[in-house]
């Protein structure tokens, strides 16, 4: 999990515009794209008291201009009253799994998986912000697309796609920075899974990891979804957890 959180770090202070020291950890910035939380959030490692981590949230992502609140707490087990704090003051609680290869896959690829460029697939990730978010603005979702580029700076990244008749039917990324790789963004369009796909992408993604010479492999999981049952027959067994806390803006 060292080198785990280690990758993490250098790709969220490469993406960042700034990087601000704060109590638990740091904070990184990214006026470009201020939608987004992953560019814009605290990163703590430890267990500070709530009010005194909402206050520093305030602090650093109000000064900045942000309307949204987001903390990446590196933390396993926290106890449901120290969380509780946060969901009274409006937060959002996402528990994530983080799972490393372990094993071999115990499926096969059975489909036909390209890598293409982000120009290529950006239509496909537009379309997906705007089934998933309704509600969000076109500004939100430009920035939500383009924001690639700022992760782009600070490692090497390849799109891994299944295409059926001309159209993305699932796609992952590939964050590298050898000898450690992540997979991400794993998504299959709704009306398409069940196929395979997901696990054609992901092993695909392994595949180039391990030409690439990493000997760590790893990618995080919704802890409440089924996605990390596929990942465990993919080879990927759990290592440790995170949470993630939001806090939306006021519309």
């Amino acid at each position: 999990m060292e080198r785990i959180w280690d990758f993490c770090h250098q790709i969220m202070r490469g993406s960042a515009t700034e990087v601000v020291p704060v109590t638990g950890g740091f904070a990184v910035l990214n006026g470009e794209f201020p939608s987004s939380y992953e560019h814009n959030c605290l990163v703590i490692d430890q267990l500070p008291d709530p009010a005194l981590l909402m206050a520093e949230a305030d602090r650093v992502l109000g000064e900045f201009g942000l309307g949204h609140r987001a903390i990446e707490m590196e933390v396993e087990g926290i106890e449901a009253s120290w969380l509780d704090r946060f969901r009274t003051a409006g937060y959002q609680i996402h528990p994530t799994v983080v799972m490393a290869l372990q094993g071999p896959s115990e499926r096969h690829r059975e489909t036909a998986v390209g890598r293409v460029s982000y120009e290529d697939l950006k239509p496909a990730v537009a379309a997906s912000w705007r089934r998933g978010f309704p509600r969000i603005s076109e500004d939100s979702i430009r920035q939500l697309v383009e924001r690639r580029s700022a992760t782009g700076r600070s490692c090497d990244i390849s799109h891994h796609v299944v295409r059926v008749d001309d159209g993305i039917r699932a796609r992952c990324d590939l964050y590298r920075l050898p000898p450690i790789a992540q997979v991400e963004n794993v998504e299959t369009e709704p009306d398409w899974r069940n196929h395979g796909y997901a696990t054609a992408v992901v092993l695909d993604a392994v595949e180039l990891a391990h030409q690439s010479a990493c000997d760590l492999i790893f990618l995080m999981a919704a802890a409440d979804d089924w996605p990390q049952h596929l990942y465990r027959r993919l080879g990927f067994g759990r290592v440790g957890g995170a949470y993630t806390l939001h806090r939306p803006a006021s519309e």
